[in-house]
C-alpha cells in the first residue's frame, strides 16, 4: 500500500510539473513573444511584390539634392486582387490613355504587379487591386549641374557612371500584399508600402545649387555658347560649373550624333587661352626677377620674329610702356618681348606650376591643358607661348584655378568637387574632401599680379567687367582662324579684390573679343552670386 502510494505522488508531481512548464510556455508564447510570433504569422501571407529599386541622391554642398526633386504619378496593378478586370481596364484606360483591351490582356496575364504612368486625371474611387504612388524622377526639365551630374541609364556619365556603385544601393520599395491559407490574394484587404533595410547612400559635392542656378540662368539668358566656373578662392572647391549648350538627361540617346555639342562638358575642354595666360607669363617675369615693374618697352603695332609676324589688336601702339600697361592694355607685341626675356623654360614650368598640364583626378571626364615642348619655344615660337597660341591650351576650370591662385596670394587649392559620401540622413559615410595645396609664387609676385589684374578692369580692356565690388581679372581674345577673323572670347578674374572669395572663369566658344563677350558675363555672375556670400 505504502509503494502504491508512493508511484501516486511520483506521478502526480511529475504531471504537476510537466502542466507547470506548459503554462510557462504558453505565458512566454503569448505575452512575452506573442507580437513576434505574430508577426511572422502574418508575415507568412504577405507576399511583397517589387516596386522600385532606390538609387541615392547627389546633393549640393548643403544636401540640397540635384536629382529626384520632382515626381510622376503612376497606377499600379496587381491583377491576382482585381474582382472585375474589365471595369478596372475602362478605369486604367481613362488615367493613361492605353486601350482598355490592352490593359484588359496586361491584367489577364501572369504578371504579379504592372505600373502604369498617369496621363490623365481620375476624380473616382479606384478598385481593389489598384493604387496610385508618386514616383520620384531622376531627372526634371529644370534639373541643374547636367554635365557634371550626368545620367544614369543604358549608357551612364558623370558622376552617375563615375559613383554607380555607390549610389546603386540594394534598398528596394516593395507593395505587401496579403494572401489567405490558399495562396490566394486576401481582396479586402489593401496593400502596404515597405522599404527594405539596406541603407541607401549618396553624394555630396561641393556644389552650391543657388550659385549653379544664377550661373546656369546667367548663360541661358544671354544664349551663350561655352562654359562658365566658379571656384572657393580659399579652398579651391567647385561651387559652379556650366556648359552650353544643354541637353535633356531623360534623351540622350537624341543627342549621340549631334554636331552641336550638347553632351560635351566646356568647362573641361582645352581650348586656345589667348590672352589670359598672360597672367601667367606675368608672373614667370616677375617671379623669376627677368622683368620688373619698372622696366620698359616700346610697344609695337606688330613684331618680326624670325619671318613670323605678331600683331597687337588693330595694329595698336602705345608707346613707351611697362608690364603692368602692357598687362592692362594686352599688348601681344610687348608681352613677346617679356617673354623673350623670360625664357620659354621659365614661362613652361611656371604654367606647369599653376596646374596647367596636371591631371587633377575629379571623379567626372575631363581634359587637361597642353603646353610646347622646349624646342618649340625657341626663336618664332616664343611668339605664341607669350601670347597663348599655338600649342597652348586650357580649360574654363583651369583658367578659374590660375585665378584663384592669384587672388589666393600664389598658393593653389588643387580644385575640389566631392565633400561626402552620406546616408540617407546626411550623415557622413566617409569624407571624400580634398585639401591639398601647394605655394606657386610668392606672395610679393601674386600682389603685383593681383595689381595689375585690378588695372585690367579700372583702365584696360576688362572695363565691362568691373561690379560694385571691385573685379580683377584678365581678358582673352584667341585666335581661332585669322582668315575668317574667328576667336574664342575669355575672361577670368575675381572678386571682390580686397577680400576675394570667388574666382569667375567664363569662356565663350567662337565668341569674337573677350572684353566685350565674356567680361560682361563675368560681371553679372561676380554680382549675382555675391548676394549668397555669408
Amino acid at each position: 500500500m505504502y509503494k502504491k502510494n508512493i508511484r501516486i505522488i511520483t506521478l502526480s508531481a511529475i504531471i504537476t510539473l510537466l502542466i507547470s512548464i506548459l503554462l510557462i510556455r504558453l505565458f512566454y508564447i503569448q505575452y512575452i513573444k506573442g507580437e513576434t510570433y505574430a508577426k511572422i504569422a502574418v508575415e507568412q501571407k504577405i507576399e511583397s511584390l517589387n516596386l522600385e529599386k532606390r538609387r541615392g541622391e547627389i546633393y549640393d554642398r548643403n544636401l540640397i539634392p540635384f536629382v529626384d526633386r520632382t515626381s510622376s504619378e503612376y497606377i499600379y496593378a496587381i491583377p491576382g486582387m482585381i474582382v472585375n478586370k474589365k471595369t478596372a481596364s475602362i478605369i486604367l484606360n481613362k488615367i493613361t490613355g492605353i486601350s482598355d483591351l490592352e490593359i484588359y490582356k496586361d491584367l489577364n496575364s501572369e504578371k504579379d504587379i504592372i505600373k502604369y504612368k498617369c496621363k490623365y486625371t481620375y476624380k473616382g474611387n479606384l478598385p481593389i487591386g489598384l493604387f496610385k504612388m508618386d514616383i520620384p524622377q531622376r531627372y526634371d526639365s529644370n534639373s541643374l549641374a547636367r554635365h557634371v551630374i550626368g545620367y544614369y541609364g543604358i549608357i551612364s556619365y558623370g558622376l552617375e557612371n563615375t559613383f554607380n556603385k555607390t549610389l546603386s544601393s540594394n534598398g528596394i520599395e516593395s507593395v505587401a500584399v496579403f494572401k489567405d491559407n490558399y495562396n490566394d490574394y486576401l481582396k479586402g484587404l489593401g496593400v502596404k508600402i515597405i522599404n527594405s533595410q539596406n541603407k541607401v547612400f549618396s553624394i555630396e559635392t561641393t556644389l552650391d545649387y543657388h550659385i549653379q542656378k544664377a550661373v546656369e540662368d546667367i548663360l541661358d539668358k544671354n544664349a551663350i555658347n561655352g562654359a562658365a566656373v566658379v571656384l572657393d578662392v580659399k579652398n579651391g572647391d567647385i561651387l559652379a560649373m556650366a556648359s552650353r549648350p544643354n541637353y535633356d538627361q531623360n534623351k540622350v540617346s537624341s543627342y549621340l550624333e549631334s554636331k552641336n555639342e550638347e553632351l560635351m562638358n566646356k568647362a573641361l575642354m582645352e581650348y586656345p587661352p589667348g590672352s589670359i595666360f598672360k597672367i601667367i607669363v606675368a608672373s614667370a617675369a616677375l617671379e623669376n626677377k627677368k622683368v620688373n615693374i619698372y622696366d620698359n618697352f616700346i610697344d609695337e603695332p606688330y613684331i618680326n620674329i624670325d619671318g613670323v609676324i605678331y600683331h597687337n589688336f588693330m595694329d595698336e601702339s602705345n608707346g613707351l610702356i611697362n608690364i603692368d600697361k602692357a598687362f592692362e592694355v594686352s599688348s601681344n607685341t610687348t608681352f613677346i618681348k617679356i617673354g623673350q626675356k623670360t625664357g620659354g623654360s621659365n614661362i613652361i614650368d611656371m604654367a606647369k606650376k599653376f596646374g596647367i598640364t596636371k591631371d587633377d583626378n575629379l571623379p567626372v571626364e575631363e581634359q587637361v591643358g597642353t603646353l610646347p615642348s622646349l624646342k618649340n619655344t625657341y626663336g618664332a615660337g616664343i611668339g605664341n607661348l607669350s601670347i597663348g597660341q599655338g600649342d597652348v591650351t586650357m580649360t574654363p576650370l583651369q583658367a578659374a584655378d590660375i585665378a584663384a591662385t592669384i587672388a589666393n596670394d600664389g598658393i593653389r587649392n588643387i580644385p575640389n568637387l566631392l565633400k561626402a559620401i552620406v546616408d540617407e540622413n546626411g550623415t557622413v559615410v566617409e569624407n571624400i574632401h580634398k585639401t591639398n595645396s601647394y605655394r606657386v609664387i610668392s606672395e610679393s609676385t601674386a600682389l603685383s599680379v593681383k595689381q595689375m589684374m585690378r588695372d585690367v578692369v579700372i583702365n584696360g580692356t576688362g572695363k565691362n567687367a568691373e561690379t560694385e565690388y571691385k573685379s580683377a581679372g584678365k581678358t582673352g581674345s584667341a585666335e581661332v582662324n585669322r582668315e575668317k577673323n574667328i576667336y574664342h572670347a575669355w575672361f577670368t578674374g575675381f572678386v571682390p579684390y580686397d577680400k576675394p572669395v570667388y574666382a569667375i572663369s567664363v569662356f565663350v566658344k567662337n565668341g569674337d573679343i573677350g572684353g566685350i563677350n565674356a567680361a560682361p558675363i563675368f560681371k553679372e555672375i561676380a554680382n549675382e552670386i555675391m548676394k549668397y556670400y555669408k
